[in-house]
């Protein structure tokens, strides 16, 4: 990590003067990516577009989707249409040629919330841009417990690909996924980096002590395992031996990770749409498993959403943010 980055993640330890750091920044470096109203032609004068655009390049793919689900739910109720652009503003799941079609990361993984093409969208009259506004608070993480309206109805605005269910459900039902104990742990740049306001994860031993509980209880004889992190994993493997379950290989897992750097540079040595994938495949599992143990991060809590109230009982270690 070099000298930057180092000062501006001290900076953002320092709520105060990562608050003013980050609006300092966005006013004189990102003036362009404010929210902003644009006029591109005359078509479809009668409606409103508002186009969801990237924050940039270290959002995780469950992050943008949560919050994008979000957003465009409140837009609809506000008399907007939401389209999503991440094809002109990119991510870092952005590939250099198109997948099943198109340049898009959103619609790699999940469908549009509106009928409308992005290119009639840019030649329309009324059109916002999402962005950055000065009173919003750049520090504030979303809550993973926290209760605001979500509910799995959400999903209904812009639902994931239906090859990418039929994947997950391929696995679900092949290895009786439903009869599993979910485990989900963050390890890598959240252990490492300790990133302000995120989550602050358990240790490992923690979170199996409790899984014994729920296996006990539940008389669990295989457990899934969601994790990106090898040591993680291998920890695993070592106390559960053959009960462990993973739809991951060698190539998904982070090995000898050095701590310098966001899990984003890392991803750029895989294809990043595979990686993308086979994440999302695994967060659906992982919500359909019969109970959940996990770490506050936006996988966990994406599946959390996504069982829909279906788990037999589930623990969320809450151990407040870095």
């Amino acid at each position: 990590m070099n000298l930057k980055s180092k000062i501006g993640l001290w900076i953002m330890h320092k709520k105060f003067l990562g608050y003013a750091a980050m609006n300092l920044n966005r006013i004189f470096f990102h003036w362009d990516k404010r929210q902003q109203f644009k006029s591109f032609g005359k078509l479809n004068p009668d409606k409103k577009f508002f186009v969801l655009r990237s924050d940039g390049l270290h959002d995780g793919l469950l992050a943008m989707y949560i919050t994008r689900l979000r957003m465009i739910e409140k837009l609809i109720n506000s008399g907007y249409i939401p389209i999503v652009d991440f094809e002109n503003y990119p991510t870092q799941y952005t590939m250099s040629e198109p997948i099943n079609g198109t340049r898009n990361v959103w619609e790699y993984y999940f469908e549009q919330p509106c009928e409308f093409k992005l290119s009639e969208v840019y030649n329309s009259k009324n059109v916002y841009l999402s962005g950055w506004k000065l009173s919003d608070d750049p520090t504030k993480i979303p809550d993973i417990n926290y209760n605001d309206g979500y509910s799995y109805e959400i999903f209904k605005h812009a639902p994931i690909k239906k090859y990418i269910l039929d994947m997950a459900g391929e696995l679900i039902k092949n290895n009786n996924i439903n009869e599993m104990a979910g485990v989900f742990l963050r390890g890598t740049d959240y252990t490492h980096l300790k990133p302000a306001g995120h989550a602050i994860q358990p240790a490992q031993e923690t979170v199996a002590d409790k899984l014994d509980e729920f296996i006990n209880k539940f008389e669990i004889n295989k457990i899934f395992l969601a994790t990106e992190d090898e040591k993680i994993y291998n920890y695993f493997v070592k106390r559960y031996g053959e009960k462990i379950f993973t739809t991951d290989d060698d190539r998904n897992l982070i090995k000898n990770y050095s701590g310098q750097n966001f899990l984003t540079s890392e991803i750029n040595s895989f294809n990043k749409y595979k990686f993308g994938l086979d994440y999302l495949v695994k967060m659906i599992c992982l919500s359909k498993c019969k109970c959940l143990i996990a770490s506050k991060a936006a996988g966990s809590f994406f599946a959390s959403l996504y069982n829909g109230g279906k788990y037999s009982d589930k623990y969320i270690f809450d151990l407040g943010v870095y």
